[in-house]
């Protein structure tokens, strides 16, 4: 019983440090990576919640100068992003925020060449109305595209181990 009650502070001492070094170790082993995960998400986004934050007072329907002004801003900051995803030698890691930021291009490319400056918000006809209902929808898209975009801006953890 003694030995038992001996040993008890050891085996607990023992599990402590076995735990401790096996938290070090798995921290340890990423750290670089896991610091430059943290570094592209620190440094994103802000900088995209600061440009879907930045809606102008003249853009309310998603169509017209002041809403194509803030899209192409929006585009910007995360043509930025994917641009210095391409460029990391671990891109395949970020692969989400890549698709996202190409997708917010594409989708920008589609509502500037439909000139969605242009539109009105009041329409009177059917071919207009389409049009309306098409650059609304594009700029939304473009919106919360950027606003999910946030939600990828860490590694995948299918490509961590390695």
């Amino acid at each position: 019983m003694r030995a038992r009650a001996r040993r008890r502070p050891f085996v607990t001492l023992l599990l402590v440090c076995a735990v401790a070094v096996a938290a070090a170790g798995c921290g340890g082993a990423g750290d670089g990576q896991a610091g430059d995960s943290l570094e592209l998400e620190e440094k994103w986004h802000d900088r995209i919640s600061d440009a879907v934050a930045a809606k102008p007072e003249g853009c309310r329907a998603g169509v017209g100068s002041a809403c194509e002004t803030h899209a192409a801003a929006v585009h910007a900051v995360t043509e930025q992003l994917r641009e210095e995803v391409a460029a990391r030698a671990d891109k395949e890691r970020f692969q989400a925020a890549s698709d996202g930021a190409t997708a917010i291009d594409k989708d920008y490319d589609e509502y500037f060449g439909k000139l969605c400056a242009t539109v009105p918000e009041t329409t009177l006809d059917a071919a207009t109305s389409q049009l309306f209902a098409t650059c609304s929808g594009l700029y939304t898209t473009i919106i919360t595209g950027a606003a999910d975009l946030q939600q990828n801006l860490r590694p995948s953890d299918g490509d961590q181990a390695g």
